[in-house]
């Protein structure tokens, strides 16, 4: 939370934010992956040097069926100098959500946060379906955009009902946005560590049709400073930080940005708490 309101008030100058409570889960056991070093005998992490390899046996953020197959990979010869070691739901080399308990705590969440009466979500940055699929399944007509290839092959596979346009959000959303059909519309955008790229947050920074923007980032400095960006347009109406990795210094946050061009700066609906 800390983390949230300082980059908030250092960067994206909001001093009084509408934080809601966190979202969290189990503080162990969460993890569906992990990325271990092998070197000299040792199989492990790095420390906080960055340098020396700890010996791990058992990783506590990791899933019990994770340290089984890092168990399994200990006892057996290992001639590569890394391995990602992953839950079998975690298939190909995609991005996953990690934190498993939390996985349909924050499906729920996301679409619990679009506003009552929207008809159609244009989501950028859709990788592989994670938000689309439950989308789908209350009745969204959903527009989705996604470059990396193992995502999109992903998504093909399991996402049904939903049109999915392969390539960058930047090069991707004007036509997204001639396929959302008639309704009302929101956009929700789920950019990598490093936020909106200045392409997207120029596209962005201007009128559109959405009543609102649900972002979600994995970067507080990052999500400020794109909210400077984007505020001439879009005002934050209230942000839910999300604990997906316990013990660890990273947090996410979700934000509900409202249009500026309604009368009473409020989306046309509203969400639902």
């Amino acid at each position: 939370m800390a983390q949230i309101q300082s980059a908030l008030a250092r960067i994206g100058k909001i001093r009084n934010p509408v934080l809601r409570p966190i979202l969290t889960g189990p503080d162990y056991g969460y993890r569906n992956r992990i990325t271990v070093h092998n070197r000299e005998g040792k199989i492990g992490f790095l420390g906080v040097d960055g340098r020396t390899l700890v010996d791990v046996s058992r990783c506590l953020l990791a899933a019990e069926d994770v340290n089984a197959k890092l168990a399994h990979l200990r006892s057996g010869s290992r001639p590569r100098p890394h391995y990602s070691i992953r839950a079998d739901e975690v298939r190909g080399e995609a991005f996953y959500q990690s934190n498993r308990p939390l996985a349909d705590p924050l499906k729920k969440l996301v679409v619990e946060a679009v506003p009552a009466g929207v008809k159609a979500v244009l989501e950028g940055y859709a990788g592989t379906g994670f938000f689309s699929a439950p989308l789908v399944a209350a009745g969204k007509n959903l527009v989705a955009v996604e470059s990396h290839p193992a995502a999109v092959e992903v998504f093909r596979r399991d996402v049904g009902g939903a049109e999915l346009l392969e390539g960058r959000f930047e090069d991707e959303m004007e036509n997204a946005l001639a396929r959302l059909g008639p309704g009302p519309s929101a956009c929700l955008i789920n950019p990598p560590r490093g936020g909106l790229s200045p392409d997207a947050r120029t596209l962005l920074a201007q009128a559109h049709p959405f009543v609102g923007i649900l972002y979600l980032s994995c970067d507080p400095p990052a999500l400020a400073r794109d909210l400077v960006a984007l505020a001439d347009f879009w005002e934050p109406q209230w942000f839910q930080p999300v604990d997906l990795f316990p013990r660890t210094a990273h947090v996410e946050c979700l934000v509900w940005l409202s249009s500026r061009l309604s009368p009473s700066g409020s989306p046309a609906v509203s969400p639902v708490h």
